[in-house]
This record gives C-alpha cells, sequence and structure tokens, in this order.
C-alpha cells in the first residue's frame, strides 16, 4: 500500500463527492471533450463491427451453401460471446480499471476480426464471432462507464447518448464500405475494417486516464488527483468542491460490488427492470439489425447491392430516432423515450406480415428503425445512471449481457421461424416482446434526468445506511 493510500487527510480531503462535484461543475475542457470523443469513435467501430457479419451474411450463405437456420448461428455465436464477455470484463473494469479493459477489449476484438476474412470453413468462422462477441462484449459497457464518470451531469445525457447515435452512422458507413467492397473483394474483403479500430489504442492511451472517480474508490488519492489534472480539474477547483459539499453526508468508501448487491435493498426492482428490458428490447433490434440485408434478399428478391442500398437509407431514419433522444433527453426525460420507442416499434413490426414488395419492406424497417432505435438510445443513456458507483460497471454489463442473450436468441429464432415458414408467427413475436419492454417501463422504470450520479447512488443505498 502506498503512503497517499494511508492518510486519512487525504481521504477526508479527497472523495466521491467531492470529485463528483468538481466534475459537475466543471466547464467542457478540452481533455473531457477529448475522452468523449474517443469513446463515441470506439462506439462507432463497435457499432461498425457489430453490422459486418449482416452485410456479409448473403456472401457467406452462399459460399457455403447455408439454410436460414444456420446463417442465424453466427448471430447467435456473437451475442453469446457479447455475454459473456460483458460479464467477465465488467467484472475486471470494476477490479482492476476501466482504461485496463477499455484498451485490451479494443485490441483484442480488432485482430480477431480482420481474421474473419481467412475463414475457411462455417464452424472456424462461427467460433471467431464468438471470440470477437467476447472481447466486442467488454468494450461497449466500459465505453459507457467511462463517459458517465467523465462528463458533467449537465451533458451526461448528451454525452452517453453519443454511443447509441454511432449505430446509425455505423450503418451509413457499413453501407458505403460494403458498396465499395463487395463486387471487388467480396464478403472477405469487409473483414479488413474491422482490425480498424486498433488505430485508435495509441489516442486512448495518450488522451483517456483513469477514471478518478474509480482510483478514490480504490484509495488511489495521488492518481486521481493526477486524473483529474490531466482533465484541467486542479487541486484549487477540489477545494472549491469541498467547501461547497463541506456541510453534506461524506460519501463513505465504496466496497468492491459484487453481483448480489445488485439486489440490494432499493436496487432489485431496477436491476430487475433493466435486466428484462434490455433482453425483451435486444431480440428484436439485434435480431433485425443482423437479418435485415437477407430479409431483402429472401423476401423481396433484392440483390445484396440493392439490399446494401437500402440500409444506407434506412440508417437516416435509425439516426433520427436516436437523435431526437439526444436533443431532448435532458428535457423531456429518458423514460418517456423508452415507452415510446419501444411501444411505437411494435405496429411496423407488424405490418410486415403483409409486407412483400421492397418498397413496404423499406417503410416497415425505417420506422421499425426510428422508434426501436429511440427505445435503445433512451435505454443506453439510462441504464448507467442506475446503478451506483461500486456496482456501475457490473450494473451495466450485466444488463447488456442479458441483452446480448435476447439478441442472439432473437438471431437464431428469426432463422428458424424463416427456415419453417412461420413469418407471421415472426413478426407477432418480435413485436410482442418490444412491446412488453415498453409497458414495464411505465411500471417499473425511474427517471434519472437532471440528477447527479451521487443523488442517484443515494436513492438506490439500503434504508438507513
Amino acid at each position: 500500500m502506498t503512503t497517499d493510500q494511508k492518510r486519512p487527510e487525504e481521504a477526508d480531503w479527497l472523495n466521491l463527492r467531492i470529485i463528483g462535484h468538481a466534475i459537475d461543475s466543471s466547464p467542457i475542457t478540452r481533455p473531457i471533450l477529448y475522452v468523449i470523443i474517443l469513446a463515441a469513435l470506439a462506439a462507432l467501430f463497435d457499432a461498425t463491427e457489430s453490422f459486418l457479419m449482416g452485410f456479409a451474411l448473403p456472401g457467406v450463405a452462399k459460399e457455403f451453401e447455408l439454410r436460414p437456420e444456420m446463417m442465424g448461428s453466427f448471430g447467435a455465436a456473437y451475442m453469446y460471446g457479447n455475454f459473456m464477455g460483458s460479464i467477465g470484463w465488467g467484472w475486471i473494469a470494476d477490479k482492476c480499471g476501466r482504461k485496463v479493459a477499455f484498451t485490451v477489449t479494443i485490441l483484442c476484438f480488432s485482430i480477431l476480426s480482420g481474421l474473419c476474412g481467412l475463414a475457411t470453413g462455417v464452424i472456424f468462422l462461427v467460433s471467431l464471432r464468438f471470440a470477437i462477441g467476447v472481447f466486442l462484449g467488454g468494450a461497449v459497457p466500459v465505453d459507457a462507464a467511462i463517459l458517465s464518470e467523465f462528463s458533467p451531469a449537465r451533458i451526461r445525457g448528451y454525452a452517453n447518448g453519443m454511443l447509441p447515435i454511432t449505430w446509425p452512422l455505423a450503418t451509413m458507413l457499413t453501407s458505403v464500405i460494403a458498396m465499395l467492397i463487395l463486387p471487388n473483394y467480396g464478403w472477405r474483403g469487409l473483414f479488413v475494417v474491422g482490425c480498424l479500430p486498433a488505430f485508435l489504442l495509441f489516442w486512448v492511451l495518450r488522451w483517456v486516464p483513469e477514471s478518478p472517480r474509480w482510483l478514490v474508490n480504490q484509495g488511489r488519492f495521488k492518481e486521481a488527483r493526477r486524473a483529474l489534472r490531466q482533465i484541467e480539474i486542479d487541486d484549487a477547483a477540489l477545494e472549491r468542491s469541498r467547501e461547497a459539499t463541506k456541510n453534506e453526508r461524506p460519501a463513505p468508501k465504496l466496497p468492491s460490488g459484487r453481483f448480489r448487491d445488485l439486489f440490494a435493498g432499493g436496487q432489485t426492482v431496477k436491476t430487475v427492470h433493466v435486466w428484462l428490458l434490455w433482453l425483451l428490447a435486444q431480440m428484436a433490434a439485434v435480431g433485425m439489425s443482423f437479418w435485415m440485408p437477407q430479409l431483402f434478399v429472401r423476401i423481396a428478391g433484392l440483390s445484396i447491392h440493392e439490399a446494401v442500398g437500402y440500409m444506407f437509407y434506412i440508417a437516416f431514419f435509425t439516426g433520427a430516432g436516436r437523435l431526437t433522444v439526444v436533443l431532448l433527453s435532458e428535457k423531456v426525460g429518458r423514460k418517456p423515450f423508452i415507452v415510446l420507442g419501444f411501444c411505437g416499434a411494435a405496429l411496423p413490426l407488424l405490418s410486415l406480415i403483409w409486407a412483400s414488395e421492397p418498397t413496404e419492406l423499406f417503410w416497415s424497417f425505417a420506422f421499425f428503425g426510428f422508434f426501436g432505435d429511440m427505445g435503445m438510445c433512451a435505454a443506453t443513456i439510462y441504464v448507467p445512471e442506475v446503478f451506483p458507483m461500486r456496482i456501475r460497471t457490473l450494473g451495466i454489463s450485466t444488463a447488456m449481457g442479458i441483452g446480448r442473450i435476447g439478441g442472439g436468441t432473437g438471431s437464431a429464432l428469426i432463422g428458424i421461424f424463416l427456415g419453417a415458414g412461420m413469418a407471421t408467427e415472426l413478426w407477432v413475436y418480435l413485436a410482442g416482446a418490444c412491446l412488453i419492454a415498453g409497458i414495464l417501463t411505465i411500471f417499473l422504470g425511474i427517471e434519472s434526468k437532471g440528477k447527479s450520479l451521487e443523488e442517484l447512488n443515494e436513492q438506490a443505498a439500503p434504508a438507513g445506511k
């Protein structure tokens, strides 16, 4: 243990409440902006990787002569790997730090994505997709934790909203890449793009410090002060925050998070709600994003190049849904958008029962994208805010991990339904999942807009503590 870890006066002078106040009252400094931009870029490449397999799927299916049931295994393997990774890397991030987990996950999934282009068989490719899912499943919740812990409360909704807004941008980016690469290099060439996130590491190592909130909770006070200085919060700002919070109840050093803490005191309802929310919503959202290009090919008889063109324009609708939340979530709140988004997404899914022409599919997919992505964007902002500091990454990762199970199950079941000729039952099943997610939020969700993370932590604390 270092000297600064033993000094009680250091612990009294620097605690979670003081750091929270200092960050929340800080101007948007250039280093804070760099952290937000790098986290958003990492999310953009993460999302691009998620879409690559969907655009490659028609070519993969043709080369390996796959039935719909087998096609779904690629999405399922990837999402089940996501589940394992989000649980494991969430624990690592809470134990070893956000920056360590962030760096390792980006490096590993980038390398594995490039290897997909060398796949010689279905089993090898499915195994690689599972391994990519393990590392990518850790990158996303750690990304969300970094943004929540570095962003002042007044812009936290906007900053966290940058993560889900990268998904429609990734759809556009992947569509353009697919239009350029598929005609000349085939599906294997697409996976070379998956290596690009590795180039982010130089800037991550230089500009992203370890979370000062996490460092203080570990008793590493000098390192926390260095991290704060790196984002231009000096000792004078900390002293002002200490004065401003001196009459408030001191924030104790929190113990390391344990799985059972997800169900301690008032946290139980929040945990159950976000688990069910992500499980049900991701069944439809991930399943559809994975299968959409193939559905254009299978139902409307389009070529993959024509399907890619439609996907590019659908991204404008998904982007509009997410941008609406990013711009208005600090005024309207998170909860109304979660409810409106998922309940609204059920209607275009049901309309697919009667859709068979390319334009009919396009409009159903477009409106599903608008409302579904509205709900997912609001849920992504909401989840980091309902878990206390000591279990934030664990809470985010378990919720998103369970969502990965839903996404993997949705991907597999879409293939099974289509292979069995049960299209009507498929759309009813997906619409029902979205509708239940919205209704549960009406009764179990809270409103977190405008509240500091420390206020939300206190709401989650057991009575009497």
